[in-house]
Parts: structure tokens; C-alpha cells; sequence
């Protein structure tokens, strides 16, 4: 009797602290925090853990560390191993076995997307500030394979050619377009082209005769926005709901390029219902488009879907 009477305390203050920290802040949160603590003998991950599942589990589970007073637990996305980050947070927080074995037992499935989507969040940096070199050969073979993917029955005149504009390149030199997102934007366009009907579509596409566009220039500017959503947060909803509603345990690179052609696609869709003038209108469609992004990314349903 008496344990029931105290999960529902603590229940009911976890949902005042709720309120008092949207209300008032996060310091008069952290004081029921503490309140808690002291009735149950529990820590907030600890009661997040076992009280949720899913999305919402791991939304509040990085919001907790996010407001941590201690910089080892704000540093969670820095962390790539399951077992260094738990080991930080059972050390900071003196969980142990005895004290919490339901804790223990939770803590690779709780942890391991996170771990996941931060090893991930660091590969795509790494890429995005790998510069394009025109001597390196794996980049030239990639752009390469990038145009026969598009374009399979022409033959590229020359390796600097106006050509690169029919897919989409500023320049006759794409190598200078892939400035901004560096090897990134090569790889997502890449795999587009690659590995998905739509990226003959999307080409299609960009030769409307009123409302057509650069698809490749379009392509790396979805890849900036698609990395702006990744450093900020947004974009873990969507590999988490992938890891937890979704069955999968790994998120890879690939997700990301996949992430890549579902909002590339789908803003195409945006701009061109939209009907605008000129293309002088494009970033203006871009960043109306980045806000329904970010209501997508910040809802119950962040899952990008897949397009073939």
C-alpha cells in the first residue's frame, strides 16, 4: 500500500515539475527534482526510464541530461559507446545494481540509440568538412558515377564541362558547388542517383517549364538544412522513432542519405505546389519549407518516409 502511495506522489511531482519549469524555469523544476529524489530515492533518468517508452522516453531522457548540472551528462552526444556513457551516468548519479537493477537491465536498449545517432551525428560532420579534391580519385569516381546515374545515355564531354549544368551544378566545375557541405553533398546526391527511381523524377522535375530549379544546387541546400536539423536535435526524432517504433538498432549513414532523398523529394513537391513566379522565389519557398520541416521533426510522428 505504502509503495503505491509513493509512485503516485512522485507521479504527481514529476507532473508539477512539468508545469513550474515551462512556467517558471528550469531551476524551480530541478528543486522538485530534487524533492523527488529525496521521497523515492530515485533520480529523474532513473523514474524516465521505467515511466516511458519509445520516442517520448528518449525525448525527456535527453532533455534530463540536456539540464543536468554536471558537464559530463550535458555532454551526451559527445558519447558513442553504450557502456562509457552508462558508466558516466551510474558514477554521477551512484545508481548501482543493488539500488536499481531494473535500471541496469535497461540501460543498452535505453542507450544504445543515442549512442547510435551520435556516431552517426559525427561521420556526417566529418564528411561535411572533408573537402572536395579533384585529385582525390574515390571523389572524382563518385562524381562520375553521379552523372552516368542522371544522365546514362550521355557521355560526359570532359571532366569541366558545361554539361554539369543539366543536372543541376552552377558551374562547369562541380567541385566548386560542394564548397558549403564538402564530401556530404556529393555522397547524398550520390545515393539518390544511385539507388533511387526518384532521383530520374526529381531530375524530370527541375526541367519544369515554369517552375523547374537546379536539382543538384537543391540538393546540397536540403543537405545544409538536413545538417542543421541533425546538430540541433530535431533530426534524432526521426532515427529514434526509426530505432524504437521501427525494429532497427543500427542507424547508419545510409539513414541519413535516405533522410536526405525523402525531404529532398518532399520539398520539390512543396516548391512546385506552391507555383512561384520566378526561381527568385526559391529561398523563400525554402525557408517556409524549413518550418514545416521543423514542425514535422518536433511532433509525435517525426518518421521521414522512404521513397523509392
Amino acid at each position: 500500500m505504502f509503495g503505491w502511495l509513493l509512485r503516485l506522489v512522485v507521479s504527481c511531482l514529476d507532473v508539477l515539475r512539468e508545469v513550474l519549469a515551462s512556467v517558471l524555469g528550469e531551476s524551480a523544476g530541478k528543486i522538485v527534482d530534487w524533492l523527488s529524489w529525496k521521497i523515492s530515492g530515485t533520480h529523474k533518468i532513473q523514474r524516465i526510464s521505467s515511466s516511458y517508452k519509445g520516442l517520448d522516453k528518449m525525448r525527456r531522457i535527453e532533455k534530463c541530461l540536456g539540464n543536468s548540472q554536471h558537464k559530463e551528462l550535458q555532454n551526451f552526444r559527445e558519447y558513442t559507446s553504450v557502456s562509457e556513457l552508462s558508466a558516466t551516468i551510474l558514477k554521477v548519479k551512484n545508481i548501482s545494481a543493488a539500488k536499481d537493477p531494473e535500471f541496469i537491465a535497461r540501460i543498452d536498449t535505453t542507450f544504445h540509440p543515442m549512442c547510435e545517432i551520435n556516431k552517426l551525428t559525427k561521420e556526417a560532420t566529418t564528411l561535411k568538412r572533408t573537402k572536395y579534391d579533384v585529385e582525390n580519385e574515390e571523389h572524382e569516381m563518385t562524381l562520375l558515377s553521379l552523372w552516368n546515374s542522371l544522365q546514362p545515355d550521355r557521355e560526359l564531354e570532359s571532366r569541366v564541362s558545361e554539361m554539369w549544368g543539366d543536372i543541376g551544378f552552377q558551374g562547369n566545375d562541380p567541385a566548386t558547388d560542394f564548397r558549403g557541405m564538402g564530401v556530404l553533398g556529393l555522397q547524398n546526391l550520390h545515393y539518390l542517383a544511385k539507388n533511387k527511381k526518384t532521383g530520374a523524377k526529381l531530375l524530370a522535375a527541375s526541367n519544369h517549364p515554369q517552375y523547374g530549379f537546379s536539382l543538384a544546387i537543391t540538393s546540397i541546400n536540403l543537405t545544409a538544412i538536413l545538417m542543421q536539423m541533425l546538430e540541433s536535435g530535431l533530426l534524432r526524432s526521426h532515427f529514434y522513432f526509426k530505432c524504437c517504433h521501427g525494429g532497427s538498432r543500427s542507424v547508419t549513414l545510409n539513414d541519413l542519405h535516405e533522410a536526405h532523398c525523402s525531404i529532398l523529394g518532399d520539398f520539390v513537391k512543396f516548391y512546385q505546389d506552391r507555383k512561384p513566379a520566378t526561381i527568385m522565389e526559391f529561398n523563400t519557398h525554402k525557408a517556409a519549407y524549413t518550418e514545416v520541416l521543423k514542425e514535422k521533426l518536433s511532433s509525435d510522428s517525426p518518421l521521414l518516409e522512404i521513397v523509392q
